[in-house]
């Protein structure tokens, strides 16, 4: 288990405490009997301590982080050199209408096993290709996706793949067309609306650029959290400051019914894990098939126009799940925000009702969105007549990160770290930013 999970021990009701870095369940927050506060330091490097009201999750979703897992085999996998022929495959992913290199392509051929993003410039290598047949797929954010078959070797060893812009028509599509259907799509995506069917394809895209950068350039990034007790009757906050550091990748994926699951810990033995999807699930066809999705039009809601996916549980699950909607820049077909609420959290003992998971994004390479600030709220209801209601609202900012090993083509040296607000793309404004060491109890700046 990850950051952001919480672990629900058998027969209690509440959730308290924060592990230590060198153990699985970083981060995760575990239900302890009514009444228990706990105190736990949250790592050699990074000591932490919270202490956490009756009823908490620390953290409402489980961001894909994970502090030992491997990194990807593809990342490593190379063809078996002395093959006879073998060659340096040097491709190109450029507009059709324009000619111009689409820098952060995503390029995926099957028979190497291996996913990469193009450089700056749109080109891409691999090394020590036996001649043959390989199926290559090109995608990028904006542009119809390309999928052939090529025979290649030495003399024809630098294809150029140009893809067309995707109809532009759809940013005339306004939220107050008349409702449509939620659809639950086939497992190749296949969806009968044609609207949604381009704009799911283009949030898809999103969750598998995310994905790749998670698991083929493996980062380390540290946040700044904020975990907000609020008095919905007295207006008044108890607020608590910390700064973690996470790995991203992660082997955790999205199982219909197991929202809710049982798990093992090294301190607590049997507990209860609970974890909400994110947008990297949208790549996943398990978790495709487990939802209908629905498209919404075009909404200024949040900001510039963008497209709106709603999304729910199939009517046949009745296990806890997920909720939602997805924002998707309506001129970049960028993912700009993506909301979570959990479903049945009645069936959850105990109750867990109301959480809700916003997350922002914003491109910190061209193309390349990653999560920028997450927030969760959770209400707490009265166990007493005289206890007031409340809820708990946790903040997560990104404040900076670093790529452990290598990172995508055209990015800065590993193991640099580098300011969040740094990659901040021209013309967005920087969102507030967290204080460091803020007095216990004061409120968050905005």
């Amino acid at each position: 288990m990850v950051p952001g999970c919480c672990a629900l021990l058998p027969d209690s009701d509440s959730c308290s405490g924060v592990l230590s870095a060198s153990t699985q369940y970083l981060g995760a927050a575990f239900l302890r009997p009514r009444g228990s506060r706990t105190s736990i330091d949250t790592g050699p490097t990074i000591p932490i301590r919270l202490h956490l009201p009756n009823k908490r999750l620390v953290l409402a979703v489980c961001l894909p982080l994970a502090l030992q897992t491997r990194i990807l085999e593809a990342q490593v996998v190379t063809p078996a050199a002395g093959v006879e022929g073998s060659f340096t495959l040097s491709g190109s992913v450029r507009a059709e209408a324009t000619g111009s290199p689409l820098p952060y392509s995503t390029v995926t051929i099957d028979e190497i096993g291996r996913e990469r993003f193009t450089d700056e410039t749109g080109t891409f290598s691999y090394y020590l290709v036996p001649p043959g047949k390989y199926r290559i797929r090109v995608r990028q954010i904006g542009y119809v996706p390309v999928d052939t078959t090529l025979r290649l070797s030495a003399a024809n060893a630098d294809p150029v793949f140009t893809l067309v812009k995707v109809p532009s028509l759809l940013e005339s599509v306004q939220i107050s067309a008349p409702p449509r259907q939620c659809i639950v799509p086939e497992e190749n995506g296949y969806v009968g609306d044609p609207d949604l069917t381009t704009v799911l394809g283009e949030a898809r895209k999103n969750a598998e650029r995310e994905r790749l950068l998670r698991r083929t350039y493996p980062f380390e990034y540290k946040l700044a959290q904020a975990h907000d007790t609020y008095d919905m009757k007295d207006s008044t906050h108890r607020i608590r400051y910390d700064t973690m550091t996470f790995r991203s990748d992660d082997n955790w994926r999205y199982r219909e019914g197991r929202v809710v699951s049982g798990d093992r810990n090294k301190l607590f033995g049997d507990v209860r894990v609970m974890r909400l999807p994110t947008l990297t699930d949208l790549a996943d066809t398990r978790f495709l098939v487990a939802h209908c999705f629905k498209y919404s039009g075009t909404t200024d809601e949040y900001g510039p126009p963008a497209h709106r996916i709603d999304f729910a549980p199939r009517p046949d699950i009745k296990a806890p799940d997920v909720e939602g909607s997805i924002y998707i820049d309506s001129a970049t077909y960028i993912i700009r925000r993506a909301e979570f609420r959990l479903t049945k959290g009645g069936a959850i003992k105990p109750a867990v009702l109301g959480m809700k998971v916003t997350t922002t994004y914003r491109e910190i390479l061209p193309n390349i969105a990653l999560f920028d600030e997450i927030k969760s709220v959770q209400p707490l209801m009265p166990d007493t007549p005289n206890e007031h209601p409340t809820e708990f609202r946790q903040t997560q900012q990104l404040l900076s990160f670093r790529f452990l090993y290598r990172g995508p083509p055209g990015s800065e040296a590993a193991l640099v770290w580098k300011k969040a607000a740094a990659e901040q793309p021209p013309g967005v404004p920087n969102l507030p930013v967290l204080p460091k060491n803020p007095p216990p109890g004061a409120p968050l700046k905005r």
